[in-house]
């Protein structure tokens, strides 16, 4: 074969490649700008509020009722429900409950009989000094006969000395004897009394810890059995009255007598009226505060004891007018504005929704609402400082405390 005709044939063996580069070269220059449209759409929706990596974060608050006398308030405080006068039923003697009769609840009065604990050993004990009192005391009339007999024998000059001072011994023996004995009956009494145990004030068994069979010992025993020194507690309801823990630096802002008033947790639109009774006078130096009383002037059934609440100190001077109506509050902070109209941002099941409302005059850092909520509502609280951008609905992550 010609030499030139083989190059010729290997010529026709080539691959075309000119189609390929031409096409990778379109193919990146789109990729680049997808990607670039795709960023540009994400942002612009991101800054419109439409897009977000993750929830935001938020803290709340609730919506607080606010009384015409919380108006002059000059100080707020924290506290628990607890009772002036309370009682803790406490055995006088180990043993076992032999018979009760306090349930949770119940009332009682001063001296009434609410448990007896068994007494059958005791009872058995007492009959048992009695029976050796009354031997000694026949074996007693007997050495008084001898000892007159010793005498008169002494007095004829019949008898000795020493006779009568042993007949004289042993009556004195005897009669020491019987009054250990009766010693011994007198307070085998007391023990029995004590088995029988009474309310010592009047008011409500709150707790109850001891149940019949159980074994229970007085305070500072130890605690025998399961019921240990305290069994059951009696508070009275009428001294019921709150305790607060003021910091050192507001103590000054407090008079005794000061009104005030006091709301339950479980209750807070249904206050009551109180004043400042005491001033504990000493401090706690960890705590950095000082211990005040506020007595409840009017009480009812809904106040029971440890109910945590809060306490609103009063401006003695101010004047309050008690028939205007309480103010619904909510921080300024949480007033947001979407599609041209203001409200707040409710809370629940980790999403916040914008509930438009009627707003009053602001009174500094809260704003009154008109219309439109009722108080206690959990709400979005830093809704306006959060620089963020709110829509009608969308999830949320609530700050842990």
């Amino acid at each position: 074969m010609d030499p030139l005709n083989k190059s010729a044939d290997l010529s026709g063996l080539r691959i075309e490649r000119e189609s390929g580069p031409g096409g990778r070269r379109l193919f990146y220059p789109a990729l680049a700008t997808l990607c670039v449209a795709l960023v540009a759409v994400f942002l612009f929706a991101r800054s419109r509020g439409g897009v977000a990596l993750r929830p935001p974060e938020v803290t709340t608050t609730r919506v607080s009722v606010v009384t015409p006398t919380q108006a002059s308030t000059v100080l707020t405080a924290s506290g628990y429900v607890v009772a002036r006068s309370k009682a803790e039923i406490s055995p006088k003697t180990v043993g076992r409950v032999a018979w009760l009769n306090i349930e949770e609840g119940q009332k009682v009065k001063k001296g009434e009989l609410v448990a007896r604990l068994e007494s059958q050993e005791l009872e058995a004990q007492k009959r048992q000094y009695v029976a050796a009192r009354d031997q000694v005391v026949a074996q007693i009339e007997n050495a008084r006969l001898e000892r007159n007999r010793a005498k008169s024998l002494l007095e004829q000059k019949i008898g000795s000395q020493q006779a009568f001072d042993a007949a004289d011994a042993q009556v004195r023996a005897l009669t020491a004897q019987v009054a250990a004995a009766e010693q011994q009956i007198k307070y085998t009494d007391e023990l029995i009394k004590n088995a029988a145990i009474y309310a010592p004030i009047d008011g409500v068994v709150t707790v109850k810890k001891a149940f019949l069979g159980e074994t229970v010992a007085p305070q500072g025993f130890g605690g025998a059995g399961s019921a240990g020194a305290t069994f059951a507690v009696i508070v009275d309801l009428s001294s019921l009255e709150m305790e607060a823990d003021i910091n050192e630096q507001n103590v000054a802002k407090l008079s005794i007598g000061q009104p005030a008033e006091v709301a339950l947790d479980a209750y807070p639109d249904k206050p009551y009226k109180a004043r400042l009774r005491q001033i504990v006078p000493t401090a706690d130096r960890q705590k950095g505060s000082v211990k005040v009383k506020i007595e409840i002037l009017v009480k009812d059934a809904r106040i029971l004891p440890e109910m945590s609440c809060r306490v609103v100190f009063l401006n003695p001077e101010a004047k309050v007018d008690e028939k205007a109506k309480p103010k619904v509050m909510v921080p300024s902070a949480s007033v947001v504005e979407i599609g041209g109209t203001k409200g707040v941002l409710l809370v629940a099941n980790e999403k916040a929704s914008f509930k438009p409302l009627a707003f009053g005059p602001a009174a500094g850092a809260q704003v009154e609402v008109t219309s439109g909520l009722s108080g206690g509502e959990e709400i979005v609280a830093d809704a306006a400082s959060a620089g963020h951008t709110w829509r009608a609905e969308q999830k949320i992550r609530t700050k842990k405390d």
